[in-house]
């Protein structure tokens, strides 16, 4: 399926407000009813980030719930022993010995494993929902810069084609003696300049759709990219990159809490069984045994790990109020953009207008013969430039929403 199509009859770049000039020729590329912004973002989400970590944080939460559901802090072990005097007086004495060592969970240890898989498991969802923001944003910039760019190619196009009427308007005139030769070549002048800034705006729009082809792996545009204006207008934590964060710092106040029994010893049970006797006429004596052990004063091992775990938890603290302080900068300047743009577009609509007017005046003086057509190119150039500043503001205003929204953390 191609990405652009040429179409030879009189067509409108969606986006775009009507205006005086028509086009002779243009092109556009497809758009699908069927694709949305949505199918985009999934399209980069499976595509670009790092969906290994998560498969990573899935075996981590797995391996720590089984840990932690374990019946012993560590690992059990069997231990045999066998004592004889065959090397000595050999007078028959055997002892054999075998017990189970069975390492124990200190108060809450487990209980502390199992609060570690919950927050663990609580930051999954809040890192899938920072990747759907992050794959909204690479959506968002690939897709604007195509509308602005086939804005663009609308606007040079349709100044090529008035450039190409009035061409053939004055050779005409020149032909009946009513023009000077000399009109020609700058009407031919002017018509071959705004070919050219044709020809450019189309080179960027290529560069913009191969850009955007990369990133989303579409030949076509949703059909609609338009976005409305979040309702929210503050940052709160539910903004993905903060609910990550405090996920995070969750997770570490519960390590904080496990650092406890970093570097502590379990108490450690055993049970065993002893079989034994002194000489060959002695029969063999059977005994049951138990023991316990555990640590006297280990908390001075302890220390250097609950520091470490808490510098971690300061710093993830301070890491979480520049981050705020961060989104709060952005989301203040893309609105602080989109009010200044929205105030520009009421005195271009104004301007816009009156330049139509002047240039129709002009165009009028112009056939009378009252002007030249250099002052008749002013008039045109200050009405083209009129119309494609307020149609740019109106694009530009579309995607400041956008940017705005993503800026609050809104996913597409």
């Amino acid at each position: 399926m191609m990405f652009r199509k040429k179409l030879a009859c009189v067509m409108v770049i969606t986006g775009l407000v009507q205006s005086p000039f028509t086009f002779a020729e243009t092109r556009v590329f497809e758009r699908s009813s069927s694709m949305t912004m949505s199918s985009l973002v999934k399209n980069v989400y499976d595509r670009y980030l790092p969906q290994q970590k998560e498969r990573a944080q899935q075996q981590r939460i797995d391996a720590n719930t089984e840990f932690a559901n374990a019946r012993f802090a560590d690992t059990a072990s069997i231990n045999l022993e066998h004592y004889n005097d065959v090397i000595g007086s050999s007078d028959g004495y055997q002892e054999w010995q075998g017990s189970v060592d069975l390492p124990l969970w200190l108060p809450g240890q487990q209980q502390q494993q199992l609060a570690l898989s919950q927050t663990l498991s609580a930051e999954l969802p809040a890192y899938q929902q920072r990747l759907l923001l992050e794959a909204s944003a690479k959506v968002r910039n690939v897709l604007w810069p195509v509308v602005l760019a086939e804005t663009e190619v609308a606007q040079t196009w349709q100044t090529w084609q008035t450039a190409q009427d009035l061409e053939q308007n004055v050779a005409s005139r020149v032909t009946a003696g009513e023009l000077a030769g000399t009109e020609a070549l700058l009407a031919n002048s002017h018509a071959l300049e705004m070919q050219s800034r044709y020809v450019q705006a189309q080179s960027a729009l290529d560069l913009a759709l191969a850009s955007y082809q990369n990133q989303t792996g579409e030949n076509a545009l949703p059909e609609n990219f338009e976005e409305t204006l979040s309702t929210q207008t503050t940052l709160n934590s539910q903004h993905p990159y903060l609910a990550l964060l405090d996920q995070k710092i969750a997770t570490l106040r519960t390590k904080q809490e496990l650092a406890r029994f970093d570097g502590a010893i379990n108490p450690n049970l055993s049970l065993g069984i002893r079989r034994e006797r002194g000489g060959h006429d002695e029969s063999f004596t059977h005994s049951v045994g138990v023991g316990i052990s555990f640590a006297l004063d280990d908390a001075v091992y302890r220390n250097s790990n609950i520091a470490t775990a808490g510098a971690s938890l300061a710093d993830a603290d301070i890491e979480r109020l520049q981050l705020e302080r961060e989104l709060q900068a952005e989301l203040l300047r893309q609105r602080h953009q989109l009010q200044s743009k929205q105030q520009q577009l009421t005195l271009m609509i104004e301007q816009e207008k009156s330049a139509q007017q002047y240039l129709l005046l002009q165009q009028r003086a112009f056939d009378l013969g009252e002007i030249d057509l250099v002052s008749l190119l002013r008039s045109q150039a200050l009405a083209n430039d009129a119309n494609n500043r307020k149609t740019g503001l109106q694009i530009d205003i579309k995607h400041a929403i956008s940017a705005v929204n993503q800026a609050l953390g809104v996913s597409l």
